[in-house]
């Protein structure tokens, strides 16, 4: 088939370009003709590319230099190659309202779309669902919250990683690894994480200053760009040093426009004893999936996706949201579930809920998992098996993505 892909550029480290990228080569492989329409690319068309970690891009990329998200030339590009499928990877409020008005022929649409919020869709987002020929959801929560708030049915399929390239090293390697990033005998809690506000990262800062005293040999390893333009709103080495935490948090050298290759990203990952997320909200969480595939417990704000990836599949523990209680989301219709973890939520952007996660109950549960090493490699163990039977992005997403495509 001819299949347009509408995701974020190729070059640039996203998790929607890693699942973009990972889907036009799949597909490509299966004999399908791709067009890749790249947002924040503005170079011309390239037939092939091959980024410095050897990944190779055998298919049409475009980009585009007036219009974000190719909204000028969206339905020409559709109708010049003839595509019988539009594939879109993207936040919905990115492309509303004026996505509305497009004109998809003769393409067929999907939408594969994240909610990483509480409170139903970005405020009229929902209707991007309705234009929308096939919407995917990417989480089960998003599945359950578009049915619970506007009556919506779609299909779920999530995200899904490589556990070929994220694995655990044996001892003797991560041994070695350590000590030669100066972690011997250091309880290394790790972060994968864009800087930027919805992360709550302040929170990740709190809980250090609070964990210090209580695990003397802990340090935060941070693989994050402190610069990062993805609009910090603070300057995090000032908020380090505001609360005496210099000495106990290690950046990884990333930078926010070049990712590390993923042989690198493997040995991120297995320098930590525990992955730890204080997000207001994921759509997914690949980080979240790839510490799994490495055998990492999880400990992440118990909102939006948490429940699904690490509570169900028990492989780490979530942070309760700020003045309530544990809840399972999947118990409780959307709207209840919302109203009960009211107390731990404050209205953002397009009228989104974000959690706010209780900073103390985060250092009791990190206390916890220092104390139990072998709960934590129980909880590794069943990260890595949720990872082999659920997200394996080449034996069963590729696959069910491939069938819903060619179905639509």
């Amino acid at each position: 088939m001819r299949i347009t892909i509408l995701s974020d550029s190729p070059f640039i480290p996203t998790g929607y370009r890693n699942q973009a990228v990972q889907l036009a080569k799949y597909l490509k492989k299966k004999g399908h003709e791709i067009h890749y329409l790249a947002n924040a690319f503005s170079g011309i068309t390239i037939d092939y590319a091959k980024l410095f970690d050897g990944t190779e891009l055998d298919f049409k990329i475009y980009g585009e230099l007036v219009h974000s998200y190719f909204q000028g030339t969206m339905s020409q590009h559709l109708k010049e190659t003839n595509s019988e499928r539009f594939f879109i990877l993207l936040d919905t409020f990115m492309l509303f309202p004026w996505l509305l008005n497009i004109d998809f022929n003769p393409a067929k649409s999907l939408f594969w779309f994240p909610s990483d919020g509480g409170g139903g869709m970005p405020r009229g987002c929902e209707q991007i669902l309705k234009k929308i020929d096939k919407p995917i959801a990417m989480s089960r929560f998003a599945q359950k919250q578009v049915k619970d708030y506007y009556g919506i049915d779609v299909i779920y399929i999530p995200h899904g990683t490589e556990p070929d390239k994220f694995y655990k090293l044996t001892e003797e390697e991560r041994n070695k690894l350590r000590e030669k990033w100066g972690f011997k005998d250091k309880f290394v809690i790790g972060v994968v994480a864009r800087n930027q506000p919805r992360k709550n990262l302040d929170r990740t800062i709190k809980v250090m200053s609070l964990l210090k005293e209580k695990i003397p040999n802990a340090i935060l390893f941070l693989h994050m760009d402190p610069n990062d333009p993805a609009g910090q709103m603070f300057y995090m080495p000032n908020l380090i040093q505001k609360y005496n935490c210099e000495n106990r948090v290690i950046f990884s050298g990333m930078q926010a426009h070049k990712g590390f290759e993923w042989s690198r990203m493997n040995e991120i990952y297995n320098l930590m004893d525990i992955f730890l997320l204080t997000t207001s909200g994921e759509g997914f969480g690949i980080p979240i999936i790839e510490a799994m595939s490495c055998e990492v417990p999880i400990l992440a704000t118990d909102y939006t996706t948490t429940q699904e990836l690490i509570k169900d599949n028990e492989c780490g523990l979530g942070i309760k949201l700020s003045g309530t209680e544990e809840i399972d989301l999947f118990k409780l219709d959307s709207k209840e579930y919302d109203n009960k973890q009211i107390n731990g939520t404050i209205t953002g952007s397009w009228e989104v809920e974000r959690g706010f996660c209780s900073i103390e109950d985060a250092v009791e549960k990190i206390k916890f998992l220092y104390d139990n090493p072998e709960i934590r490699k129980k909880m590794g163990s069943n990260g890595r098996k949720a990872v082999l039977s659920k997200y394996d992005f080449e034996n069963i997403i590729g696959p069910a993505l491939e069938r819903e495509i060619c179905n639509s």
